[in-house]
């Protein structure tokens, strides 16, 4: 019997690459606290992708691993390293309890902690927009609502997290707000701090805001990788030496529609501050603008 699985199921653009870097950079710590963190699952990042993906593979993301294979690997990972919980960490995290494998598996623990990174949704749908715009691999042509419909249901984040509280019990649903500095309140979860490297790991170039229409614009039709990415970079340079004098003035977004979008689940909201935080709002109010584009 091990004591404690830990599964930190997301969600995406929560910050969940820098908590995963930071995990992996303190692995040792972790050990010594009897947590492993595997390395084995670990799919080209910090990120445990091949344990997700073996339960719900993703187009383009085919799966390494079978679910037999991914157990197995885990559970010997854990008795080689001599731990007794473990932290599994990946925002592709699909309900594993709808896997009969996994429920009868996972009775080796003695309790499943569910933890959820969670932002506010309007600002993690742009932050997802810019990604999959910006992204050579998706090249996204669609528009920011019609992306944001698409997602609307699993950013009801009382929906999904009762889910996992059916299974693992409502005290043990931990939340981190992303406003509040996700690495860091992630990490005290751990007793960790953050731990700085001089080692420039994780690039991701920022395509800003300003400059998604733009984007969108010059790479309609683009289907080679390479050359999606000449115009991606080649116009991040463009935009950042623009003058301070010339302002972007098309409208992306609308004040009133990101009003509109985070009223949409004030409700789930509230009652996923209530019932898993023990208050009254799950992110402080902030006001809203327009999002402008060149």
């Amino acid at each position: 019997m091990f004591d404690t699985l830990y599964l930190h199921i997301g969600w995406s653009k929560t910050g969940t690459s820098a908590v995963q870097f930071q995990l992996d950079l303190q692995k040792e710590t972790l050990k010594q606290q009897g947590i492993l963190y595997s390395t084995l699952l670990q799919m080209n990042d910090q990120a445990h992708h091949h344990f997700a993906l073996a339960f719900a593979p993703i187009h383009g993301y085919p799966a390494k691993y079978k679910i037999p294979e991914v157990l197995d690997l885990l559970e010997q990972e854990l008795l080689a390293n001599q731990c007794h919980s473990a932290l599994v960490s990946s925002e592709l995290s699909p309900f594993y309890f709808n896997n009969p494998r996994f429920q009868e598996w996972v009775k080796k623990f003695k309790k499943v902690v569910v933890i959820g990174t969670v932002r506010r949704q309007s600002d993690l749908l742009l932050s997802l927009f810019n990604q999959l715009v910006k992204d050579p691999q998706v090249r996204y042509q669609g528009r920011f609502f019609q992306m944001a419909l698409n997602n609307f249901p699993r950013l009801n984040y009382f929906q999904q997290l009762n889910r996992w509280a059916s299974k693992v019990g409502k005290d043990n649903i931990w939340l981190v707000n992303y406003d509040d500095g996700v690495v860091e309140t992630f990490l005290a979860l751990f007793d960790l701090q953050l731990k700085s490297t001089n080692d420039n790991v994780v690039v991701n170039k920022s395509l800003p805001t300003s400059a998604l229409m733009l984007m969108q614009e010059r790479t309609k039709g683009v289907t080679d990788i390479p050359q999606y990415t000449r115009i991606r970079d080649a116009l991040i340079v463009e935009i950042n030496d623009y003058p301070e004098s010339k302002k972007p003035t098309r409208l992306l977004l609308s004040k009133g529609e990101l009003q509109a979008l985070n009223a949409h689940f004030t409700g789930p909201n509230r009652r996923c501050a209530k019932e898993f935080m023990g208050q009254d709002e799950l992110f402080e109010q902030k006001p809203c603008r327009d999002i402008l584009c060149f």
